[in-house]
């Protein structure tokens, strides 16, 4: 008989490996507990970030051995062709990325959802398109959804920025039609915390740059907020380049925008949002009565320098822990 050499961790594609994982997970629960939280994943692909955040809600449910929980990975494709059953047999959807919460919420499905790995941006825009063309509902008459996003609050940035630049410097912060609700949250706690800030409205794509160039002419340090308009791959690298030549370093909202120039930012990564993704499955394990509020911040964070910007500024030996933890216990007093 002719024998096959085994297969190595390399030869099992990750999905598979992770299913495994879960399987075992949910024969260990079977026989503690009658009924079990039926959890559904769906990433929006199977790598990268995606299989990040399955793979920190599976540890940090597996560090609850008596957790009566059983999670389930469905793909896309599995899902159009199936959804009617699989909605029927899932207590909560988690969509992984904003793709795979456009296609759970274009379908009539009735458990709730809880997305994860959303821009608050993309989220809104998903929620209003589907509301519009599928106003699905449970019978209750309300469809529960909830989102975990990437967006840090506005508090976190408002501290990091407050921590390397003091109150004596001018904050200027361009806002986008998606980005202007917060306007009023941004003047609020930049007052609490005697911040100096300058705000842009920037409605229109026609006028950006100009309107950004007269921002940068009245500040010292520029703070970004996600909005489609204005921080796109399109206008990174100009926006970027152009407050370095000013001499006006850039506050980001995430660890790529650091990478590309600015010089720092607060933001959270695929095992920190699937760790928060987690407790909150088991939390509701514990509560199934819990509701989810409409929109969480992050919980879990670090922050990224760019220590050759941060040294082109004069900043020498800046320590991301450090900030981080600082950032942590302020935080904590605001609470």
């Amino acid at each position: 008989m002719p024998t096959h050499p085994a297969a190595g961790p390399s030869d099992t594609p990750p999905l598979l490996r992770c299913t495994a994982a879960l399987c075992l997970l949910m024969l260990c629960s079977l026989d503690v507990y009658a009924s079990t939280l039926n959890v559904t994943l769906v990433p929006s692909r199977d790598d990268g970030a995606y299989q990040r955040v399955l793979g920190a809600i599976v540890s940090r449910i597996g560090e609850q051995p008596a957790a009566d929980i059983s999670l389930k990975i469905v793909n896309l494709d599995e899902l159009r062709k199936n959804s009617r059953e699989i909605d029927q047999a899932a207590d909560l959807f988690i969509p992984i990325g904003i793709r795979a919460t456009e296609h759970i919420l274009r379908q009539s499905v009735n458990s709730p959802v809880l997305a994860v790995l959303v821009l608050r941006s993309s989220f809104n825009a998903t929620l209003k398109r589907s509301t519009e063309k599928t106003p699905a509902v449970t019978p209750s008459g309300t469809r529960r959804i909830s989102a975990i996003l990437l967006d840090q609050p506005v508090n976190r940035q408002l501290h990091l920025t407050r921590l390397l630049f003091g109150t004596v410097k001018r904050i200027g912060i361009p806002l986008g039609p998606d980005s202007q609700p917060l306007r009023a949250e941004i003047a609020d706690l930049a007052q609490r915390l005697e911040l100096s800030i300058e705000i842009e409205n920037i409605d229109s794509a026609d006028r950006l740059m100009q309107q950004l160039t007269q921002l940068m002419e009245r500040s010292d340090v520029l703070l970004a907020f996600p909005d489609p308009l204005i921080f796109n791959r399109r206008n990174v690298r100009y926006i970027l380049l152009s407050s370095y030549r000013k001499r006006i370093p850039v506050i980001g909202y995430s660890q790529s925008y650091v990478k590309a120039g600015a010089l720092a930012a607060t933001y959270s990564s695929p095992e920190q949002i699937g760790k928060q993704a987690a407790e909150a499955i088991i939390e509701l394990q514990r509560n199934p009565s819990l509701r989810f509020p409409a929109i969480m911040a992050p919980t879990y964070f670090s922050v990224a320098i760019n220590d050759q910007v941060a040294r082109a500024f004069g900043y020498m030996n800046l320590s991301a822990e450090d900030l981080a933890q600082q950032i942590r216990q302020l935080e904590r007093n605001l609470q």
